[in-house]
């Protein structure tokens, strides 16, 4: 549920949202994709200054493009997947995007864009898939992006990658990015932070740290956690190689042992 909720989001420009698990973060999402119904009397969403909720469901699905933690694919090439986007594209626009996602090395290793992909791209890793996804929505080329915890739960080049295509989206479309992890946010010209459905603070990240509240709580417990989570991995060392046994940094344990306790990490509400 959420109360007296006002969001301004300019028509260019990174927009963060975030807040502790069940805050209404995703809430807004869901409303914005028309997945919720929204009544006259519970207030109104405007794009371009029209009614989000009187649009054409075609009107609405090139507006906006939203990115899940868990995108969907189907049973198919890499090239039918993306296609589903922009049916006009052609070979070289597919490649061009899966350059930008850091996908276009491992597919030329494959099968290149006829490289299969199991049912909801089961085949692929977590990073890999969301990549993809971020290259579809690129296809797509809508004015407005949505990323509802999109990095969540992938390896860290997968994130770094997805984080400096959101940034270069956000130089011409409107970006809203929903993350519990705050560190994803510091760029956007104005986060939001929520708190039981409602919006308690509003500004830029050094804004919010030096009004303190929430935001800072926040901060600063995440900020511990991967400091924490770091200074483990560096105590604990690799292991030594004369044993034959394989180097545990492999999967960067410093990311896993700080994210997995960050608070307000969520699924989706």
């Amino acid at each position: 549920m959420l109360h007296n909720v006002y969001l301004d989001i300019p028509e260019t420009g990174l927009t963060g949202i975030t807040g502790e698990s069940g805050s209404g973060k995703s809430t807004i999402a869901s409303l914005l994709m028309r997945r919720r119904a929204l009544s006259p009397e519970q207030g109104k969403i405007l794009v371009e200054g029209k009614d989000i909720m009187k649009l054409r469901e075609d009107s609405l699905m090139r507006a906006i493009t939203y990115i899940g933690f868990s995108s969907c694919f189907f049973h198919g090439s890499v090239r039918d997947n993306l296609l589903c986007s922009a049916p006009e594209a052609s070979d070289e626009q597919l490649w061009k995007v899966l350059r930008q996602c850091g996908l276009s090395e491992f597919l030329q290793s494959q099968n290149g864009l006829d490289t299969m992909l199991a049912e909801n791209a089961a085949n692929l890793s977590g990073g890999q898939k969301q990549r993809l996804a971020l290259a579809r929505a690129i296809l797509h080329d809508s004015p407005v992006l949505i990323f509802d915890e999109a990095t969540s739960n992938i390896d860290i080049e997968s994130e770094e990658t997805i984080l400096a295509e959101i940034r270069e989206l956000a130089r011409s479309r409107s970006v809203i990015m929903i993350s519990h992890r705050l560190a994803n946010l510091t760029e956007a010209a104005r986060i939001y932070c929520m708190k039981d459905g409602a919006i308690v603070q509003s500004g830029t990240h050094e804004q919010l740290l030096r009004e303190g509240g929430i935001y800072k709580t926040l901060w600063d417990t995440q900020s511990a956690l991967e400091a924490f989570g770091k200074e483990n991995s560096v105590n604990e060392g690799p292991v030594n190689k004369a044993s034959g046994k394989d180097d545990p940094v492999k999967e960067d344990p410093d990311r896993k042992a700080s994210e997995r306790e960050l608070p307000g990490e969520e699924v989706p509400e």
